[in-house]
């Protein structure tokens, strides 16, 4: 049995991780793994779940705890256990108990099984309330017109990957993370395998903001189609407004009496117009930006300990 390094997150995880440890050490027993460590990256919790991590390193070796300098974010939290994960899997999975720790014996079953570099979790109906759900179908639909790349539907955090393929995800460098879009846009041969994902009942650490902060960042990552419709949206209003231009010079010319009137849709031209401009400007900015992110080479998470 090869060694396994099980990755997790901390934020407002203060009543899930004794439970959590307590599953992952069983699904590493059934599938008789004694070579392991389970890392626990604390990403600012505001909460007790550092210190609850820290008195389980105490008493179970295996353990690893790091600490971030402060909250960077789900995807760069789990990037600093990857990069610090030393096994030869790894198994990235969220410890608020949606998904079972225990389902990692159905992992390493199917990982087995296959000649595959990665098994990803997938659920076949997504979670959440009426809005997370369509925002949720509308961005898949959008990614896989716009990304470059096909995302599986309903993709999870958990993931089994080899050695190799984590060498490679390190290399790619990006300072803005968008995890599912840089695990598929690797390569490799990938297997998913199917997950039933629970609805906690405690609320949703991912607001509707930084679900659609993610978004945007998923999309300028990953795609260059936005500058391009831009560029004909540009190319498209020119023309309608030169052809519009010409017809009324010729209109005028053959209708001498001709007086142009109609201030309100004049009004609305430019409104319009002045629209397309800032949201123009707007796009621009965010793919700026993420070229000053990446040329800055600033660090992406700060690890203040590890335990």
């Amino acid at each position: 049995m090869k060694s396994i390094s099980i990755i997790t997150t901390l934020y407002k995880s203060e009543i899930y991780v004794d439970k959590f440890t307590h599953l992952c050490e069983d699904a590493l027993n059934k599938i008789g793994c004694n070579n392991y460590e389970i890392i626990f990256v604390n990403d600012g919790s505001p909460d007790n779940a550092l210190e609850k991590a820290i008195k389980l390193k105490e008493q179970h070796a295996n353990i690893v705890v790091i600490e971030l300098s402060r909250n960077f974010g789900h995807h760069y939290a789990l990037m600093a256990g990857i990069e610090t994960a030393t096994k030869d899997l790894i198994f990235t999975i969220d410890c608020d108990m949606e998904v079972s720790p225990l389902y990692l014996v159905d992992f390493v079953k199917k990982f087995n099984e296959n000649d595959c570099d990665v098994v990803y979790g997938i659920t076949p109906k997504r979670k959440g309330n009426f809005v997370e759900k369509v925002g949720g179908s509308i961005f898949y639909l959008l990614f896989d017109k716009i990304g470059g790349i096909k995302i599986p539907r309903n993709i999870l955090t958990e993931n089994l990957m080899t050695r190799q393929y984590i060498e490679e995800l390190i290399k790619m460098g990006d300072q803005s993370l968008f995890l599912a879009g840089m695990f598929h846009w690797l390569g490799f041969k990938q297997i998913p395998i199917e997950v039933q994902k629970k609805q906690r009942k405690e609320k949703s650490t991912y607001t509707l903001g930084k679900r659609i902060a993610l978004a945007f960042t998923a999309i300028t990552s990953f795609s260059s189609y936005p500058l391009i419709l831009l560029l004909r949206m540009g190319i498209f209003i020119t023309l309608i407004s030169f052809f519009t231009a010409v017809g009324f010079i010729i209109y005028k010319l053959y209708n001498p009496e001709f007086i142009l009137t109609g201030f309100t849709s004049l009004i609305v031209a430019i409104l319009m117009s002045l629209g397309i401009i800032v949201f123009s400007i707007g796009m621009l900015g965010l793919y700026i930006d993420r070229i000053f992110t990446q040329t800055k080479n600033r660090q992406r998470y700060i690890i203040r300990r590890i335990y």
